[in-house]
């Protein structure tokens, strides 16, 4: 069971803009009674560890609030880093590589400084040729966020954090952004992306899996059932229905075929005999 330190910590680490991070060995946390911000500084030598500049650490020897605070921060920011090298093994985007003025398409082209905003800095370009000045974010025009900033946080948000780790991992590297900013880049670039899939025919296997996920949508019993591709895992269609085992899934299998162009050789479900019944008709066959 936490003490009431520890629990302190842990709803300071929860509040927004309560943790500075300096560096890797150093960081202020604001005081909660005070208007002051307490150091908090790792020392070199293990038996010290981690040293607050606040009265309860000084004078008490104890690990206060505040230690504990940046303790949960850091096992936030590493657990992100973590499961995020599982699946990309870096958080870091590269940055756009700019080649011609996007107005005269010279390449005399040279680096003119940085547009400064709280999500991060901007590179700025101009042209030696015309003397126009530029920045470049294909994709992300008349975004205050960078490209990194945001696919980074797109990726962090897939990997499966919440939108508030999201948050506090972003704030963590020196970007202030609130989670619903999260949300709304979110919301925006996966419905793009699902303009741009509806153009695209997607490179699967012949070898396709079924499964079905229970859950509840407004109190109401559902089954989510989704078609992928079994080499890739590529999310092919998905389908909800009411029942497991006497649902239609007729209208899954042929989004699937139309999706991808084909039907595939081997089929792997449960044994339900919806899926059975489905697979073998001639309208879903080769």
């Amino acid at each position: 069971m936490q003490d009431l330190r520890t629990q302190r910590g842990l709803k300071i680490a929860n509040k927004a803009n309560q943790i500075q991070r300096i560096d890797d060995n150093s960081y202020r946390v604001k005081s909660q009674t005070r208007n002051e911000l307490y150091e908090i500084i790792k020392s070199s030598s293990t038996e010290l560890g981690w040293i607050c500049s606040c009265p309860d650490h000084m004078y008490r020897n104890v690990t206060c609030k505040h230690i504990h605070a940046v303790l949960f921060s850091l096992e936030i920011r590493n657990q992100v880093e973590k499961e995020n090298s599982v699946t990309t093994k870096t958080t870091v985007i590269q940055q756009i590589v700019i080649d011609v003025c996007p107005h005269c398409k010279s390449n005399q082209i040279t680096k003119h400084g940085l547009r400064h905003n709280k999500y991060g800095n901007i590179q700025r370009y101009s042209c030696k040729l015309c003397n126009r000045r530029f920045s470049i974010n294909l994709g992300f025009e008349k975004m205050r966020a960078t490209p990194n900033v945001i696919t980074s946080a797109m990726q962090l948000y897939f990997t499966g954090e919440s939108l508030r780790n999201v948050q506090k991992f972003l704030r963590l590297q020196g970007v202030n952004v609130s989670h619903m900013a999260v949300y709304k880049w979110i919301n925006k670039y996966v419905s793009l992306m699902d303009k741009y899939l509806e153009k695209i025919t997607p490179n699967v296997s012949d070898k396709w899996r079924t499964d079905e996920l229970y859950l509840k949508v407004k109190g109401d019993k559902k089954y989510l059932f989704a078609l992928m591709d079994d080499e890739t895992r590529f999310w092919i269609a998905q389908q909800v229905g009411n029942t497991k085992y006497t649902e239609d899934i007729e209208p899954l299998l042929k989004t699937g075929k139309k999706l991808t162009g084909k039907s595939p050789l081997t089929f792997i479900s449960d044994g339900a005999k919806n899926f059975h019944q489905t697979y073998t008709r001639k309208s879903f066959s080769r």
